[in-house]
C-alpha cells in the first residue's frame, strides 16, 4: 500500500473516531420527578358552624395526616431515598386544581422542601422531589 493510501485510511479512521465520540449523547440531567397521588380520604369537606352559609365554608381541604403519610411513602418508595424522617404538611390546604404549597422533610437529619401542586379538584396532587 503506497503512503497515499495509508495516510487516506488513518484519517478516515481518525474521522470516524471523532465522529463516534461526538454522536454519544451526554447522560441527561436526572428530571424532577413528581408522583401524582390519587384521590383518596385524604381530602375532606372541612366543617361549618351552625348557622354559617356555605358561601363561608372553605371548602374541601387536605387532611395533613394523611399526606404526611403519602409523602413518606412517596419518598422512601418512589424516590428511593433512605433515612426519610419527619413529614410536616401544613393545614388546611384547599383542594384547588392548580394550588402549590410545601411540605417539609428531614431526609438523612437535613431539612428539605417538598412541593405539592394539586392536579385537580378530586384530591389529586403531585409530589416533588425534595429540595
Amino acid at each position: 500500500m503506497s503512503r497515499r493510501a495509508v495516510a487516506t485510511v488513518v484519517l478516515c479512521c481518525g474521522a470516524f473516531a471523532v465522529l463516534a465520540g461526538c454522536s454519544a449523547a451526554p447522560a441527561p440531567a436526572e428530571a424532577t420527578k413528581t408522583v401524582t397521588v390519587p384521590p383518596t380520604t385524604s381530602a375532606s369537606p372541612s366543617a361549618s358552624s351552625a348557622g354559617g352559609s356555605s358561601t363561608d365554608a372553605p371548602g374541601r381541604v387536605f387532611d395533613p395526616r394523611t399526606m404526611q403519610a403519602d409523602v413518606r411513602k412517596i419518598l422512601t418508595g418512589t424516590y428511593q431515598m433512605s433515612e426519610v424522617g419527619e413529614v410536616l404538611c401544613p393545614s388546611n390546604q384547599k383542594v384547588e386544581d392548580g394550588s402549590t404549597f410545601t411540605c417539609t422533610v428531614q431526609v438523612a437529619g437535613e431539612g428539605k422542601t417538598v412541593t405539592i401542586t394539586v392536579t385537580g379538584d378530586d384530591g389529586r396532587y403531585e409530589v416533588g422531589a425534595p429540595a
